[in-house]
């Protein structure tokens, strides 16, 4: 009977000796975005391709995008002036929320975009 407590005493310290590391479990998003230099071409075109395109594409603005074409900087310079563009992708209550079928655009690529709108939304 003691071979079988000091058995299950042991079981338990072994399983309650489980470490985890609180970055690799809750990593910092903020702390691998990189905002320095952000800039249209090095950083806001990526954003765009990657989930704007599909429907504001030149090809696809027509069909799908209630023509606004992003991919063209002097559209996508309107949409930013008129705040009609960042309203919609912070998901702004009276904006469209962009993307229409997605969910918000993480904290970074906001982050990005804000950083370029401020700086004046350059053609860069």
């Amino acid at each position: 009977m003691k071979k079988v407590l000091w058995i299950l005493l042991i079981m338990a310290l072994i399983a309650g000796c489980y470490y985890d590391n609180e970055e690799w479990l809750y990593p910092n998003p903020d702390l691998t975005c990189d905002t320095t230099g952000v800039a249209y071409a090095k950083s806001i075109i990526p954003i765009l391709q990657t989930n704007c395109y599909s429907c504001h594409s030149s090809k696809q603005a027509a069909a799908y995008g209630n023509n606004i074409d992003v991919e063209k900087f002097s559209t996508l310079k309107q949409s930013v002036n008129s705040g009609s563009f960042y309203g919609a992708v912070i998901h702004k209550s009276g904006y469209s929320p962009m993307p229409k079928s997605g969910a918000k655009l993480d904290t970074c690529s906001l982050t990005k975009f804000k950083i370029w709108i401020d700086k004046g939304a350059l053609n860069n």
